[in-house]
């Protein structure tokens, strides 16, 4: 995605352009960027392009899912 050009040459400013987009989902911010970028080069992409957004998610938030997924479906309690 950074070499992409516009018509006039201009490289597509990655990180500007993320850094201005809402925070929502990652298919929100891939959302945002395809069409962002097709806005720049003009409707036109010479080369293929990659996306990859990654999530960052607490880990307590993993563990609790793995715990789930082994007690099917519900945690243990707390209180015993």
């Amino acid at each position: 995605m950074i070499e992409a050009r516009s018509p006039t040459g201009a490289f597509y400013p990655l990180a500007e352009r993320v850094a201005a987009f809402p925070a929502s989902s990652p298919e929100a911010l891939l959302h945002h960027l395809h069409r962002d970028l097709l806005e720049h080069t003009g409707e036109q992409l010479t080369d293929d392009a990659a996306f990859l957004v990654i999530e960052r998610i607490p880990s307590r938030h993993l563990h609790r899912r793995h715990l789930m997924s082994h007690v099917g479906g519900s945690l243990p309690s707390k209180t015993g």
